[in-house]
């Protein structure tokens, strides 16, 4: 039987699974969410959703009209990697804890009205759900600026 310093090998085992524990426990766990003094101010940059984390929302603008894009990733279709439904650019308009938003791909130009609250010193956007495809179901969703 193989030996270490002439004792089983059940304590070359013991010594794997303390190291694999050390190496588990020590690993650093990084913040959810980036701080949000180490990113620029205003609305221009990406933004995830906090309770699912699979949609994304981009703004190219700080300006309180224009056209963000969600992003809610990609799905198997017909054998093809194809992005999920709901995934568009929406135009929008801002007019104080409001904002107006309407589907940029669909032919009936879908929309509507929603809540809208910028808190720019925390980097979080409440809005309201403005994407019936988005899985969830709160009413009001809540992203944190990422980049």
């Amino acid at each position: 039987m193989f030996t270490i310093e002439n004792k089983p090998m059940t304590n070359l085992k013991i010594i794997i699974v303390l190291l694999l524990l050390f190496a588990l426990t020590n690993c650093e766990k990084k913040d959810e969410f980036p701080d949000p003094s180490t990113l620029p101010k205003g609305l221009t940059g990406s933004w995830v959703e906090t309770t699912t984390r699979s949609d994304t929302i981009v703004f190219k603008t700080d300006r309180k009209s224009g056209y963000f894009f969600l992003s809610r990733g990609f799905a198997m279709t017909n054998g093809y990697w194809l992005p999920k439904i709901g995934s568009a650019p929406y135009s929008y308009n801002i007019t104080g804890d409001s904002v107006s938003v309407i589907d940029g791909l669909s032919s009936a130009r879908e929309g509507g009205t929603y809540y809208f609250k910028f808190d720019e010193p925390n980097l979080t956007i409440n809005i309201g759900k403005f994407c019936k495809y988005i899985n969830t179901n709160k009413s009001t969703l809540t992203f944190r600026k990422i980049k």
